[in-house]
């Protein structure tokens, strides 16, 4: 069937635990608008969060009656057997919804997912997106793990992956090149406005405001960034300003005594938990930039939601970052782990206070749409190879 009849296509999209709602919601579009019937099988929307993807295109059966159970010891191991049960009911949902080709998001305990992968491979074609390429992000894995991560790339019949850097990955994990395509993550927005700081910058102004924002796990170097920090000299130290903020994934108590230790308690403030859309709105209209001194990553989330803000960025060169920033006009790209190149990008930012370049969005969400429902139709037209049915 060629792409460009655009007949309709059933695809089930699979974000059990609502990653990534507002990419899931850009997706949502760009497939709406190449012909694509998207529905997404997720959890339902938590109190005070918004309906990121629009309504009709939801069917939120996952975590219905556990979601929202309050934190106990036992609390991992109900939200366990939910998701075993929400993955029962997957597949009845690929029936259901008449689906023509499920697509995985996301995988919430791989081993189990894969299990699903499994039993709905033999009826219709799977895709599988691979945000993240390197497992855990470079984190140490036991087998289960390592095991939980390579099996479903075995058993979904194509996967997606943003970079080209995260292609090489897959293809040195030994997965087959052909079954990779890439396709790139497209920009987010931000619904609440945020303020416009592109106007000439100010050297005298006193003080550099600097974020780095998501959620806090190791790969991403918030360690390397306290020890930058404390390498700049103490009138650069005096106009800076470190804003962390997101929900802590490792502990915080040691880098917290660093900080002491180095004497720099003033250039940081801590927000260790999950903000508000009115309280991030308010930290990026304050951000005179973001920095990202990650050691591994594919594509960021947060990259995107920021990238068009006007804003200078510092960032590792790794992955999403090395490929689309240049390192010159929008910001300063600095070997992943380098602390004193870490500490000569934050001085420059604090003393020049430099503007980036007004950034264009090269991969619009309609030609991502468009890419991905090509995936889709080479998978249908090989539905044989493919052992499905339609």
């Amino acid at each position: 069937m060629p792409l460009d009849s655009l007949s309709p296509l059933r695809v089930l999209l699979v974000d059990p635990s609502l990653f990534t709602a507002p990419y899931d919601a850009a997706l949502t579009h760009g497939l709406v608008d190449a012909g694509v019937a998207p529905m997404w099988a997720t959890r339902p929307v938590r109190p005070g969060d918004r309906q990121e993807i629009p309504a009709q295109y939801v069917d939120d059966f996952f975590y219905r009656r556990t979601d929202s159970a309050e934190a106990s010891g036992w609390r991992a191991a109900v939200k366990g057997a939910a998701h075993l049960m929400g993955l029962a009911a997957l597949i009845g949902r690929v029936f259901r919804h008449r689906a023509d080709v499920v697509h995985v998001q996301w995988l919430v305990l791989p081993l189990f997912d894969a299990v699903a992968i499994a039993a709905i491979r033999l009826f219709k074609p799977v895709v599988l997106t691979v945000h993240d390429t390197v497992p855990f992000n470079g984190e140490r894995m036991s087998l289960v793990k390592r095991l939980g991560f390579r099996l479903p790339l075995r058993l979904a019949h194509r996967l997606i992956t943003h970079t080209q850097a995260g292609r090489n990955h897959l293809v040195a994990a030994g997965v087959p090149v052909g079954k990779i395509r890439v396709i790139p993550h497209g920009p987010l927005k931000i619904s609440l406005p945020i303020a416009d700081k592109r106007a000439p910058s100010d050297p005298a102004a006193d003080t550099y405001n600097v974020v780095l924002f998501g959620e806090i796990k190791p790969y991403k170097g918030l360690d390397v960034l306290v020890e930058a920090v404390g390498v700049l000299p103490d009138k650069v130290q005096d106009r800076l300003r470190v804003f962390v903020a997101g929900r802590p994934r490792m502990e915080l108590t040691d880098l917290q005594r660093r900080i002491g230790a180095l004497g720099i308690e003033r250039c940081f403030s801590f927000e260790p938990r999950r903000i508000t859309e009115e309280e991030m709105a308010t930290l990026f209209s304050a951000a005179d930039c973001f920095v990202f001194p990650y050691r591994q990553i594919d594509a960021s989330g947060v990259y995107f939601l920021v990238k068009a803000l006007g804003r200078w960025l510092i960032a590792s060169k790794v992955g999403v970052f090395a490929e689309q920033m240049d390192g010159t006009d929008d910001g300063r790209l600095v070997q992943s782990g380098d602390v004193q190149q870490l500490a000569a990008a934050l001085q420059e930012a604090v003393e020049r206070r430099p503007r980036p370049r007004a950034m264009s969005d090269k991969d619009s969400w309609d030609s991502i749409g468009r890419q991905t429902r090509q995936v889709y139709e080479e998978l249908l037209a090989n539905a044989p190879a493919v052992q499905v049915t339609r």
